[in-house]
């Protein structure tokens, strides 16, 4: 498929009324491999316009449109069926810079299940029992190195850790030095990708 940008989003579901997570891919941009969300200048045209496409309900299967308001240039709303076509693009106003962005950390901050922006140099690990960090404005400490993992022959190391904070309790994170971050993740979604996170059982 090549490069291209993704659409990010929450719209609630005409169908189930719950609030459904998006992922859109667009070619019609810069096609860096960017994530588009809420607040973002994403037109350097400056114009108006309804970018839109079609969702699945998690819950039902119906399919139904989203649109995604484009003023100035910005990401200023979601639309979901007939708002798409009753919407006056021309009335909709401006938001804040980069809003999407902001709500989007503030979340992955209270869940503690991301990509933190605090830093932990690759070069202390692997970090012994006890060590303690920042992460989420939140100090955590190491619990245990469980798992390591040889990245493409190349020398590179992936390292595995539990850790734990006294407002979250306990996660995994994975550090790695080939891709400059590290990854917290709480069990649960950790689980759902053991091949990922956790070596295979005896007799697997």
């Amino acid at each position: 498929m090549g490069m291209f940008d993704t659409f990010y989003g929450e719209v609630k579901c005409p169908y189930c009324n719950e609030i459904h997570e998006f992922e859109e891919q667009t070619k019609s941009y810069d096609c860096s491999m960017s994530g588009l969300l809420l607040g973002d200048y994403i037109d350097k045209g400056n114009t108006n316009y309804i970018y839109d496409f079609n969702l699945y309900c998690e819950k039902t299967n119906q399919k139904f449109r989203i649109g995604i308001a484009i003023r100035r240039g910005q990401i200023v709303k979601y639309l979901v069926e007939d708002e798409i076509k009753s919407t006056d693009i021309m009335e909709l106003e401006n938001i804040e810079d980069g809003i999407g962005k902001r709500l989007q950390y503030e979340k992955v901050c209270r869940e503690a299940n991301g990509y933190p922006k605090e830093e932990l140099s690759y070069e202390l690990n692997p970090l012994i029992n006890g060590y303690k960090f920042i992460a989420f404005d939140v100090e955590w400490e190491v619990v245990r190195l469980y798992r390591t993992n040889d990245l493409f022959a190349s020398g590179y190391i992936e390292y595995f850790y539990e850790i734990k904070s006294k407002k979250h309790g306990l996660r995994i994170m994975r550090s790695s030095d080939v891709y400059g971050n590290i990854e917290i993740r709480t069990l649960e979604l950790a689980n759902k990708y053991k091949e990922l996170y956790f070596d295979k059982e005896e007799g697997e």
